[in-house]
């Protein structure tokens, strides 16, 4: 029996990508046998986590949602608070007085729980959607880098092997920084 797990599949397909870029550039090789190709290897994830637009965007959801974290903080403090009371052996409160407390401690928890659900729900789409633009940025940049230094192939995922002389993350980061410099000087 042949059981395939969805890893396996992903494995398969991303061997067919790379056989398939690997094909592609061979034939793009003897095609232009007597000219220069030029080919680029470009780490994304790299550029994404580095580029200025993305430090920007983190910075901005930070102070978007400090007020909120500061709020949860808030409460946990406050249940901490309460907590410690109600499990607190030399207190003098009755027992009408406990059970309200541990009522109120429960419904804090839940409430916090939520709160803190709805955070960080909240805060993955908001960062999905900043990171969807950092992305398209990046991948701009890329294709405006190709253009502008006359490369043939610029290449990312699927690479088992890039020369450090065809990787030109850095470069496309520069341009990244050169251009948020120029959108703040506009500003």
């Amino acid at each position: 029996m042949n059981h395939k797990t969805p890893h396996s599949k992903t494995l398969k397909a991303k061997l067919i990508a790379v056989v398939m870029l690997v094909c592609g550039l061979l034939s793009l090789n003897s095609a232009y046998a007597n000219e220069n190709v030029r080919i680029g290897f470009v780490d994304i994830p790299y550029l994404i986590q580095e580029a200025p637009q993305a430090v920007e965007a983190e910075s901005r959801l930070e102070a978007e949602f400090a007020p909120r974290q500061s709020e949860l903080a808030s409460e946990r403090e406050r249940l901490q608070a309460m907590s410690a009371e109600l499990n607190d052996v030399s207190s003098t409160l009755s027992e009408d007085d406990r059970l309200q407390l541990d009522r109120e401690v429960r419904a804090l928890e839940r409430r916090i729980k939520r709160s803190e659900q709805d955070f960080r729900e909240e805060l993955n789409i908001q960062k999905n959607n900043e990171f969807k633009h950092v992305r398209e940025r990046v991948l701009d940049a890329i294709a405006r880098f190709g253009r502008e230094h006359d490369y043939d192939l610029i290449v990312s995922d699927g690479v088992l092997y890039a020369n450090e002389r065809i990787d030109v993350t850095e470069r496309i980061l520069e341009a990244l920084t050169i251009e948020i410099a120029q959108r703040r000087s506009a500003n």
